[in-house]
């Protein structure tokens, strides 16, 4: 009898720390589901913020579509002056030198092939010009290397003219200008009134391509 409510003893205890224990693991399931609402609430808040920042980031990026197609016709417009001041005074910048173009083309092209923004024709010569707004080195080495060499084969009825090479800039550094001189070019920029003007040297000798 004594060994039976002994059993029965240790028994209750072992069901009262089960219960113990179960509710510990009730407590800590708990404990796991308020902290995953927690997270799933922090989730919902970090998406909602990408979604924001998306929303921003798109809004950026039209906006530099829109600069960018602002200044790409910005650049049109400052092209088609640069072209129309140079076009309007090689007659006269050249007839300083005793140089009289009979015939001044404007974007003179080859559709699909190339394109040369000023050609100008005396007798047995032409002048070919690359016009920019801001002249660089590299534009020079590209007129030089790729489009000037191009220039008889493209157009052959000038095959046997004499092919001389000139730039033409709203803007240059004089390093630069010294640079296509070197290379036997003639050198254009604006003037303070309006109009155009040569930049070579005196001793300047263009070179014949």
């Amino acid at each position: 009898m004594k060994e039976l409510k002994e059993f029965q003893r240790e028994t209750t205890e072992q069901i009262r720390e089960l219960r113990e224990s179960q509710k510990k693991t009730d407590e800590q399931i708990l404990e796991l589901k308020e902290s995953q609402k927690k997270t799933d609430e922090q989730l919902d808040r970090t998406d909602a913020q990408l979604d924001r920042t998306d929303a921003q980031l798109n809004k950026t990026i039209k906006k530099l579509d829109d600069i960018g197609t602002t200044l790409g016709e910005m650049g049109i417009v400052q092209g088609k002056i640069a072209e129309d001041l140079f076009y309007r005074n090689v007659r006269h910048v050249f007839g300083q030198k005793n140089m009289a173009f009979s015939d001044v083309r404007r974007n003179l092209k080859k559709k699909g092939v190339a394109e040369y923004d000023i050609v100008a024709v005396e007798n047995d010569t032409v002048l070919v010009v690359s016009v920019k707004n801001k002249l660089e080195r590299y534009m020079i080495d590209s007129f030089l290397n790729e489009k000037l060499p191009k220039f008889r084969q493209i157009f052959p009825q000038y095959r046997d003219f004499r092919l001389l090479g000139g730039v033409g800039a709203l803007v240059m550094d004089d390093g630069v200008g010294r640079y296509a001189e070197k290379k036997g070019l003639y050198v254009m920029t604006q003037n303070g009134e309006g109009g155009a003007m040569l930049v070579n040297r005196k001793s300047f000798t263009a070179k014949e391509f």
